[in-house]
């Protein structure tokens, strides 16, 4: 908090005015005679030198003194600085604690023994005294190694010494804690026991840092030495961190005002920012092999550090992740502009610093003399358009790296503009990957923000791109298969707007692709993976379409597949992942089969594979997701099976984690639909344990999310159903509260929705029941109102609905049921009821003789047998 206090207090301070007087003394050994020699201590000296005189100290430097000059150095001093304002010493070369004290190694500093070394170093203390003896305000820097040099532990690579032959007095590790000293501000290389580096250049990295930070504007020395740490840390990727000590009377600025950087403002945060989340960070980018400052930025961009831990850890690797892919394309893209190549570098060195505005200044820098020199030379047109739109192209994965997709998208918008002018052009092979590539991650992103429209077109221009290839060189496997995968998507996106028509078509030709180069030699794993993925697709489709005979046999064989390729590829986490889902989806269809209990099976399968996968990797935000859709489906079978306390933990548990993910990323779309989906179930546990307060609030908690959601995209029908769906529960709810105007509210909104729906997609079985079940509903409340003609109007519309849906789908257990309940509603209504009631009977009967009725409904046999001995 101190260095963010110091910060706030320096902008709010007038300017110090710059008439006191500021003294300077700047030591440097490197030549030593019986230690090990260093290289940069003296260029260290004239840097600091430089630096200093810049900021109005009277600089004296001494290299390369022996113990006596050393001394007499400090006399003259103190002598010659008597009643100045400000005292500084910096002092580079080798430096060690010996029995509680420190000491500065003069070059020719004995290694005899301990007493040997104590007897011909300089003591700290003198130092301190001689600052105290100058000036009220001390500031003492010492670049100096705090590596072990006597005790075994040295590398022999930073500002180190020998060993000493004696066993007495062994020195500790570095230089120790000086404390808090009234008058002094202490700024040392490491911290204590660790080693500073002496630089592989002209300078050290601390001394670097101090000539980058010492003498930012506007901030007092204290702030400044605290970005001087936190660069040094970041340079090293945690292996260096500076250690400071104040007892400064008062403030001290060493530069007049002005405002922090981008990369000062990072450094800034960082220092406040505690050790156990420092670990997280430090502990990935080990991982990745790449800088911290990237992840730091991400971190306080995103505002990630008060996140749960698994949801800061999925951002923080889809960041980094997006940092590798920027500088894997930095090497790739090659500019044959030196100035273009030039702002690409210094994008990529902003980056390194997580300076994300910086960077994207210096790409649209390059961007923009790519688009004035494309304007002036068209002779060199075609170079400079692909130059600029690979420079947009990475301008987009240093957004993503900031977790900004906005941002990633508009510059993806524009270099695919930039590669469209030259799409008739022949494009080579190398820039059409890049092309289609880009088209296949704008499709993503618009995807995974909820736009469905602008996606299936971002698809459909991938498609395009491919099947251009394709038609030239059709031995390209890759681009035949690249072509395949655009047709996947284009499914999913037809799929979630409601044309199954359209959708199927996709998939099948997906399909015969995958298969056809699956067969062929030594192909690939994901040439392979892609039939199970296009024939899965193909079942979703079935399943909606009400054919659970096919869809299960189609289901059933991809099972087959992934069992097959899990069994081949034992480490690969991804193929075991997708086995998890289709054990969902036949899980699903046995369920729609009359077969509970084996549903569960399924679903009990998968929940211990995800289970599995999550040990493996516990900061897996997807494998977490896939667990909760373990919960939602064990809860709904459960509720099957009336245990609405078990379904209920369930589908807590599926919440408690939706929620997490949902704060995490609020700009995915995905989760929030899934935690919709949540809130209805705990609802449907909650009513059917006759609570229904609970009930509601959970209901509504799902309507406003949901309604949300479908207003961001209007073309997505399965939300527009999610808001369907809840409207009819809080009907229903309304309704055992014979609240029927309410009701009858809400059963309208529902079956507005429903109806439009249905309408849209004659071939969705799901679709179709949805309405029927909604005009049941407005009949029931019809028929409490008084109305019964609107009742039997209503009954009549529904049964028209269920009775073609069982016709198409007669294996469909739910479609059976639905018709069972539209025979008896509309049996109200006729002059022969009984005729009807055993119809109805007889499919109750006949799906219990096959184990096909859930035992919840098994009273519906008794109910009807009552009514049909009524006379």
């Amino acid at each position: 908090m101190l260095p963010r206090l110091l910060l706030i207090l320096c902008l709010l301070l007038p300017v110090q005015a710059m008439a006191e007087r500021r003294v300077a003394l700047v030591l440097a050994a490197q030549d030593y005679k019986h230690l090990r020699k260093l290289d940069n201590p003296v260029n260290d000296a004239v840097a600091v030198e430089g630096l200093l005189a810049g900021l109005g100290f009277e600089v004296t430097v001494e290299t390369n003194r022996d113990l006596k000059r050393m001394r007499r150095a400090l006399d003259d001093f103190r002598e010659d600085g008597a009643g100045a304002d400000v005292a500084l010493l910096f002092y580079a070369g080798h430096g060690v604690e010996i029995a509680g004290v420190n000491y500065l190694m003069p070059v020719d500093a004995q290694a005899g023994s301990a007493d040997a070394v104590a007897d011909s170093a300089l003591p700290l203390a003198e130092v301190q005294a001689a600052l105290a003896a100058v000036a009220p305000v001390g500031i003492v820097l010492l670049d100096a190694c705090r590596e072990d040099p006597w005790g075994g532990g040295g590398t022999g690579q930073g500002r180190s010494a020998v060993a000493l032959n004696d066993g007495v007095d062994q020195p500790k590790p570095g230089l120790g804690r000086v404390g808090r000293a009234d008058g002094v501000l202490f700024a040392f290389s490491a911290a204590p026991g660790e080693v500073a580096a002496d630089g592989e250049g002209a300078d050290s990295p601390f001394t670097e840092a101090l000539l980058r930070h010492f003498a930012t504007p506007g901030v007092e020395v204290r702030t400044a030495l605290t970005l001087v740490q936190q660069d040094v840390y970041d340079r090293s990727r945690g292996k260096q961190l500076p250690y400071i000590e104040s007892g400064l009377p008062k403030l001290f600025f060493a530069a007049q005002t002005g405002d922090l950087g981008e990369r000062d403002r990072l450094l800034v945060a960082m220092a406040g920012l505690p050790p156990a989340l420092r670990a997280e960070v430090e502990a990935l980018a080990r991982e990745k092999d790449m800088p911290l400052a990237p992840l730091y930025g991400a971190l306080m961009s995103a505002d990630l550090a008060g996140k749960d831990r698994a949801a800061r850890a999925q951002a923080l690797v889809q960041s980094a992740e997006s940092f590798l892919r920027f500088r894997a394309q930095v090497q790739l893209l090659s500019a044959d502009d030196p100035k273009v190549a030039r702002f690409r570098a210094e994008a990529e060195q902003a980056l390194d610093l997580g300076a994300f505005d910086l960077a994207r200044a210096a790409l649209d820098k390059a961007a923009k003399l790519d688009a004035e020199a494309r304007d002036a030379l068209r002779d060199n047109y075609r170079a400079r358009t692909l130059s600029e739109a690979q420079t947009h192209a990475l301008a987009a994965s240093a957004a993503k790296t900031d977790l900004r997709y906005d941002l990633a998208l508009a510059d993806l918008t524009k270099a695919l503009a930039l590669y469209a002018e030259l799409e008739g052009q022949a494009l080579p092979r190398p820039e059409r990957v890049a092309y289609s590539d880009l088209l296949w991650d704008q499709g993503d992103l618009l995807r995974n923000t909820g736009n469905t429209s602008l996606a299936l077109r971002s698809y459909r221009a991938w498609q395009a791109v491919a099947a251009a290839r394709v038609a030239e060189v059709p031995e390209d496997m890759d681009y035949l298969r690249n072509w395949a995968v655009a047709r996947v998507n284009i499914g999913d996106m037809l799929l979630l707007q409601g044309d199954l028509v359209g959708a199927e078509a996709e998939f099948r030709a997906a399909l015969a692709v995958a298969q056809k180069l699956s067969v062929t030699p030594d192909a690939p794993l994901k040439w392979r993976h892609d039939v199970f993925v296009a024939q899965s697709k193909l079942g979703d489709v079935a399943q909606l379409r009400g054919n659970v005979v096919a869809a299960l046999a189609l289901q059933e064989d991809s099972l087959g597949l992934l069992r097959q390729l899990v069994a081949e590829f034992p480490a690969r986490d991804d193929v075991r992942r997708d086995l998890g889902l289709v054990l969902d989806r036949v899980g699903d269809l046995r369920k729609l089969s009359g077969n509970p209990r084996g549903a569960l099976v399924m679903f009990n399968d998968a929940l211990a594979l995800r289970q599995a996968l999550l040990a493996r990797a516990p900061d897996d935000d997807a494998t977490r997701a896939d667990l909760t859709i373990s919960f939602d489906k064990i809860g709904d079978v459960l509720l099957t099976l009336d245990d609405p306390k078990a379904a209920l933990l369930r589908f807590k548990a599926e919440i408690a984690i939706l929620e997490k993910l949902v704060a995490k990323d609020p700009g995915q779309t995905r989760w929030p639909n899934d935690l919709g989906m949540g809130y209805v179930k705990a609802g449907d546990a909650y009513a059917a344990l006759a609570d229904a307060s609970k009930a509601k609030s959970f209901y509504v908690k799902a309507l406003t999310l949901r309604e949300k959601l479908a207003a961001q995209d209007p073309a997505n029908t399965d939300w527009q159903r999610s808001v369907a769906l809840t409207q009819s529960r809080l009907g229903r709810l309304a309704f055992k509260a014979q609240d029927f105007a309410e009701a009858k509210r809400r059963y309208t909104a529902a079956e507005a929705i429903s109806r439009r729906l249905a309408a849209e997609a004659s071939h969705n079985a799901s679709r179709q029941q949805d309405w029927a079940t909604d005009l049941d509903y407005l009949g029931d409340v019809a028929l409490m109102q008084g109305d019964a003609e609107a009742a039997h109007s209503f009954a009549r519309q529904s049964y028209a609905i269920v009775s073609a849906m069982v016709a198409s789908d007669p294996a469909n257990v739910e479609n059976q049921m639905a018709l069972v309940s539209s025979l008896v509603r509309i049996a109200m209504y006729e002059d022969d009821p009984k005729q009807m009631q055993r119809q109805a009977l007889a499919i109750l009967k006949g799906l219990q003789a096959e184990g096909r009725l859930d035992p919840g409904r098994a009273d519906w046999i008794g109910i009807i047998e009552g009514q049909l001995q009524k006379p």
